[in-house]
């Protein structure tokens, strides 16, 4: 596989593979920090952050995001690991343009409405109960305490109970803001896109 080194004209840095066989372009962006970036005070605040990402962006609730994509039959995927956050986007060359205004919202101008808040934090909360329950999570959990102590590491990345039970609007944009940060972003690209059109693709998404 040809493997082509792309830098944007605003400096992004990107990884290409070139394939015009099909009409069809695959995006991953990769932020390094993750959950591990989480304070002392607000466990969690990632991992609720990152599900909110398509919950909604610009002047569109979550309702008119979902329905924009939909309608572009393009496909984004939101996801959080300790040390990364990553964001996978596919779309069709014929949609390219409109599907990246899309995910440049979703990065850069997120709602974080109140009522969006509130649902996906019921449903992370539903999650921390099923692994209370899990033998393989508790196992996984004491281990990590016992081996991180304080650090976020220490914890499971959706938090604990109290902790995502008390987090803010406030603090769900302090982690946006410190999570999606240009100087820690990983690019890779494959499809029918070229090396110029991937630059210009990265400044509008990114830049």
């Amino acid at each position: 596989i040809e493997i082509e080194e792309v830098t944007s004209p605003g400096g992004i840095e990107a990884w290409l593979v070139e394939d015009h066989s099909i009409p069809f372009v695959a995006l991953d962006i990769w932020f390094m920090g993750g959950a591990s970036l989480d304070p002392e005070d607000a466990r969690g605040a990632v991992h609720l952050m990152t599900g909110l990402l398509e919950e909604g962006a610009a002047d569109m609730d979550a309702r008119a995001f979902a329905e924009q994509v939909e309608g572009l039959a393009a496909s984004f995927e939101f996801d959080v690991y300790r040390d990364a956050l990553t964001v996978s986007a596919q779309m069709l060359t014929e949609n390219r343009d409109a599907a990246a205004e899309l995910l440049r919202a979703a990065l850069v101008e997120p709602r974080f409405d109140e009522d969006a808040i509130e649902r996906v934090r019921g449903q992370v909360l539903s999650i921390i109960e099923g692994d209370a329950r899990d033998p393989d999570e508790i196992a996984s959990d004491t281990f990590n305490s016992l081996a991180w102590g304080d650090h976020p590491y220490g914890s499971a990345l959706e938090g604990t109970r109290e902790s995502v039970s008390a987090l803010t609007r406030e603090n769900i944009v302090a982690a946006h803001d410190a999570v999606l940060a240009r100087d820690r972003v990983i690019v890779g690209a494959a499809g029918d896109i070229s090396a110029e059109e991937l630059g210009l693709l990265l400044d509008e998404v990114l830049g």
